[in-house]
């Protein structure tokens, strides 16, 4: 089954679309099907429950309807390695749990 992902930043263009790149490749490397939507981090709160996980690419701390990853590490190179497993575990526990279905 194929993961809906929602990918926010500022704008939902630049560092949206980096990010988007990169979570792209680890969920190919995975062998994981992944759709990916940008959006603009205001707009996380009412987009999230029809996703099944979002990625932000900044500090973000409310509480939403689905798993949230924060990519920063992605776009700063800081603690990049961290980042991409946190990523890999989140991207594996969700099309588990989608699969399971």
């Amino acid at each position: 089954m194929k993961i809906k992902a929602l990918i926010a930043c500022g704008g939902g263009i630049a560092t949206s679309t980096f990010a988007a790149e990169e979570i792209k490749r680890i969920a190919k490397e995975l062998g994981v099907d992944i759709e990916i939507v940008k959006s603009r981090i205001v707009d996380v709160p009412a987009m999230a429950k029809n996703f099944d996980i979002c990625f932000v690419t900044s500090g973000y701390s409310q509480v939403i309807d689905c798993p949230l990853v924060r990519v920063n590490g992605l776009i700063t190179g800081i603690n990049e390695e961290a980042t991409t497993a946190e990523i890999q575990t989140a991207l594996l526990q969700v099309n588990q749990k989608l699969n399971d279905q």
